[in-house]
């Protein structure tokens, strides 16, 4: 495991506190292998699934996932990786679950970040603190606070703010392709899939780390400690404030003390 992923995983660790592990993506190309055990889909699950499941898996598990074109479950993730042809699905061929009007659909349906085919040939999942290959991004999973500790970290130094864009669904565009795209961090409202079939939780949101930002990440989240402006458990600072006590309390107080 290098030294900026280990540093980056525990600073992860010690500010977000996340109940799930940090997820290290590698997008491979043909010819490269991964190296040390994985399991893959369709031969160690004996079925393929969605690769939100294969994510979700991995944070929890803590298992390293290899999806080759045969492992995907879900055509959407197949389109963003370049493993299936994506005409069928620009002209709209599932988009009516979202919109009435085919040109809308259309539209929507071209803005989703995707690579061109055979550009990808695997999609490589490790938890972080586990990762023996080199990722191309990570993706941490926690509640809007924990979310929030990464933003301010990610905007140290950059100061114009974190983006964010959904059309509620096909969710894993964005870090199958968007982020290594714009090579930006990005947080997201994981989409309708992936909480039905991948059971991620109602609480939870994802941030995404393209690996140029590794190092600023990784010094943005011990600055912004050291500031104390925001820390995850957050502090409720009315705890050291005056309680507002019913009526009947503070006069009961009254007579005590007197």
């Amino acid at each position: 495991m290098s030294e900026i992923l280990k540093t980056l995983n525990d600073a992860i660790d010690k500010n977000v506190k996340p109940a799930t592990f940090p997820v290290a993506v590698k997008l491979a190309r043909k010819g490269e292998e991964i190296i040390g055990r994985f399991k893959r889909p369709g031969q160690d699950l004996h079925h393929p699934v969605a690769v939100c499941q294969g994510v979700n898996i991995t944070r929890t598990f803590g298992w390293t996932l290899v999806f080759g074109s045969n492992d995907h479950a879900c055509p959407l993730a197949s389109v963003a990786a370049g493993h299936i042809e994506p005409d069928e699905f620009l002209e709209g061929a599932v988009a009516d679950l979202y919109q009435d009007d085919p040109e809308v659909a259309r539209s929507m349906e071209s803005v989703y970040p995707r690579h061109e085919v055979g550009d990808i040939e695997q999609i490589w999942l490790s938890a972080l603190g586990r990762c023996e290959f080199d990722p191309d991004l990570v993706i941490v999973y926690g509640n809007p606070a924990q979310i929030l500790v990464l933003v301010h970290a990610a905007n140290y130094g950059y100061g114009e703010g974190v983006t964010s864009s959904s059309t509620g669904r096909f969710g894993c565009a964005n870090w199958i392709a968007g982020v290594i795209q714009s090579d930006e961090c990005e947080y997201t409202i994981p989409c309708s899939g992936e909480r039905v079939f991948a059971g991620t939780q109602d609480h939870e949101m994802s941030f995404m780390i393209p690996r140029s930002h590794f190092q600023s990440v990784t010094e943005g989240l011990g600055i912004m400690r050291q500031k104390g402006t925001f820390r995850y458990p957050v502090p409720n600072m009315n705890l050291l404030g005056a309680p507002q006590l019913p009526e009947k309390y503070v006069e009961l107080g009254e007579k005590s003390r007197k």
